[in-house]
């Protein structure tokens, strides 16, 4: 099974081009530059420019280490790289799925630079394949008995609990008694829902403030590039509590195989 989703009209999956075929090409083989050299830079930086400033575990968070200025740059650059790899990683699914004949929805429209709003940023831009998934399992159903702000809720925390798991697949113990040897990875278990339970806390902020003259005229006046940094900043001090795990394990090294990267040769 493959993470995508076709796209539909009246008469069912719309079929793809030759002019689609290559449109997704030429991304494809675009962005696997791009992230061949963020991540031939972020590599050289160990993934962190700046010294970490807090444990790996649940209980080290530090809601303050989030607001230094190392920490927030650090965040925003690992939030980058993953924007980067998921972007690539939907063209490169895309263009597949055209080869076959299908027309897919987009991964990722740019989230941490072009969007208006936080529920614009996770609603319409960040990961849609996974957001889709989430509005139609757990979304619609709270909606159709509560209100938004308790079927908005529900949903990040079902996404919390659903990265949860996904650390428990990338990071699996390699004992039989469930234990992790010296080579493996044991993640912090929690802190992914923190982070999703934190942002669905600025959805709520949207409902009740978002419609205030002061953001509309933001909106209407400044550059749509201010405006999505505005937007990514209110969840900013709290990105590393998602991508910890992925940073200090050996994760993006061993998925840097897969495209072209600059490697700092040395004499040891």
């Amino acid at each position: 099974a493959f993470p995508v989703e076709a796209k539909f009209d009246s008469q069912g999956p719309i079929k793809s081009t030759w002019i689609n075929i290559k449109s997704h090409f030429i991304n494809w083989v675009k962005y696997m530059f791009i992230l061949g050299s963020f991540s031939s830079i972020m590599m050289a930086y160990d993934y962190e420019p700046f010294p970490k400033e807090e444990g790996p575990a649940l209980r080290d968070i530090n809601l303050l280490t989030g607001f230094s200025y190392g920490q927030l740059i650090n965040n925003l650059l690992i939030a980058t790289m993953f924007q980067v790899y998921l972007t690539t990683f939907g063209f490169g699914l895309n263009f597949l799925a055209s080869l076959c004949g299908l027309q897919l929805i987009p991964f990722m429209l740019n989230p941490i630079f072009e969007s208006s709003s936080v529920s614009d940023f996770w609603g319409k831009r960040w990961n849609l394949v996974v957001h889709g998934l989430l509005k139609r399992g757990v979304y619609k159903p709270v909606r159709s008995k509560y209100s938004r702000l308790a079927a908005s809720t529900a949903t990040f925390i079902a996404s919390g609990v659903f990265h949860e798991w996904l650390l428990s697949i990338v990071f699996y113990s390699d004992n039989e008694d469930g234990s992790c040897s010296p080579i493996c990875y044991s993640p912090g278990y929690g802190r992914n829902t923190l982070f999703f339970v934190w942002n669905s806390i600025l959805i709520g902020l949207e409902y009740a403030i978002g419609g205030a003259a002061i953001f509309q005229l933001c909106r209407k006046h400044l550059p749509i590039m201010l405006v999505s940094l505005m937007v990514a900043s209110t969840a900013l001090p709290t990105v590393h509590w998602f991508t910890n795990d992925y940073v200090r394990s050996d994760y993006f090294r061993d998925a840097g195989i897969g495209f072209p990267l600059i490697i700092r040769m040395t004499d040891e």
